[in-house]
């Protein structure tokens, strides 16, 4: 009784304090490319300006791992609220005194972009630590809550404070959030991981491939690797060219209704996020492999129902295409959070590290990737056939790598 209310505290603070900073985040990514087209009015510069940004994080990925698995996870998310808490605060006196350069505005998110990747690499690896096989499940549920309510929540906040009193609330704001999630982290109860680096004395670059020799010998875990790569390559390029295309270009649906289809998706990854946290009424790692296909098959039917109607049938389109898109929601959560628990439960805490920084790393590069090559068909076959394309992909590939269900492993919970 006392190890289950150990864990419920422990994991209590670990998502306050998670969902704390995140809420920052989120602010900070509605907030930015606002500041930086008021400071320049260029779109080709904004642009620019967030793929800088974000290489380090890109290049670095693959070397935190080892380095995360050397280090006590604990003082790794508290470190990196604290020093990102600290940049927003020394971005906010520079913006009461003046504008701020573009190029220390790159420095920065720079730097709080590699930030981000330590804490969000080290905090999967304290959440398996800091609970059980029985009831990660569950409590990846609540996360995924967490996670997607911030979602919501945040941008509608960060756009107000933003164009009510300017970026400057925007920073102190973020700054207070990060350091709020700090101090609730220090009152987790945690011994450190002593004993997590088989050879402290090996090499970087030896831990790492290490890992990647891990992932290719365990076949289940290389099956779900491939299979996440797969929707990140054909499905993560959704927002930035399937929808819009198909939405705003064919069917001349307005942008602010438009921005209300990606509300009614986190519906149903609400819906979904406390079904998982609140019941065990349909065991979804059982039938994983027809989530992933019911999902595909989702998305294939707004492309065909897309390909059947016309501009004229734009209303009943929305319609449709709203009511899919919760549903979307609701089984693309079930599929994550079982995916999160299965590699949490199923690789041991000494490899965890160096897995998610190559997951990281691996999705960095295909989701660009993807985006580029459904840019390419969309322009050349249109976006709904290029959806249906897409997702047809994603059938075959998981036909194949799920034949034999690799979550069995979670039978035990």
């Amino acid at each position: 009784m006392k190890q289950t209310n150990l864990i419920k505290k422990n994991i209590i603070l670990l998502l306050l304090g998670r969902t704390t900073s995140l809420f920052g985040a989120s602010i900070y990514l509605i907030a930015l490319p606002l500041y930086i087209l008021k400071l320049k009015n260029n779109l080709a510069l904004s642009g620019m300006f967030f793929a800088l940004s974000n290489i380090p994080s890109v290049i670095l990925s693959p070397l935190l791992g080892p380095i995360i698995e050397r280090a006590n996870r604990k003082k790794c998310i508290v470190v990196c609220d604290l020093c990102t808490s600290l940049i927003h605060l020394l971005l906010f006196i520079l913006c009461i005194n003046s504008k701020i350069s573009i190029i220390v505005l790159l420095i920065a998110s720079m730097l709080i972009n590699v930030i981000a990747s330590i804490f969000d690499i080290s905090s999967k690896v304290l959440f398996t630590e800091v609970t059980d096989a029985t009831t990660i499940t569950k409590y990846n549920g609540i996360k995924s809550f967490f996670d997607n309510a911030t979602a919501l929540i945040a941008p509608i906040v960060g756009t107000l404070l933003f164009g009510i009193f300017g970026f400057n609330m925007i920073l102190i704001t973020i700054a207070i959030c990060y350091f709020l999630s700090a101090l609730q982290e220090i009152f987790i109860t945690y011994n450190g991981n002593v004993d997590s680096v088989e050879d402290s004395s090996a090499s970087f670059v030896s831990q790492l491939v290490d890992g990647i020799h891990f992932i290719l010998e365990k076949k289940a875990i290389l099956k779900m690797f491939i299979l996440v790569m797969t929707l990140n390559f054909f499905v993560a390029n959704n927002d930035e060219i399937i929808n819009p295309g198909i939405l705003i270009q064919k069917y001349k649906i307005s942008e602010r209704l438009y921005g209300i289809t990606s509300s009614f998706l986190v519906v149903g990854t609400l819906i979904a996020s406390l079904y998982i946290f609140k019941g065990k009424k349909l065991d979804i790692k059982k039938y994983i492999k027809v989530f992933f296909i019911t999902n595909s098959f989702l998305m294939i039917s707004i492309g065909t129902v897309s390909l059947i109607m016309n501009a004229k049938h734009s209303n009943e389109f929305f319609v449709y295409f709203t009511i899919i898109q919760v549903l979307i929601g609701f089984v693309t959560t079930c599929i994550n959070v079982t995916l999160g628990s299965y590699f949490q439960i199923s690789i041991p805490v000494n490899y965890q590290a160096r897995f998610f920084s190559l997951l990281s790393f691996s999705s960095n590069l295909l989701i660009p990737l993807g985006i580029a090559y459904t840019g390419c068909f969309s322009s050349h076959l249109a976006p709904d056939i290029t959806y249906i394309i897409n997702n047809t992909c994603v059938i075959i590939i998981t036909a194949v790598l799920l034949k034999n269900n690799p979550l069995n492993q979670l039978d035990n919970q």
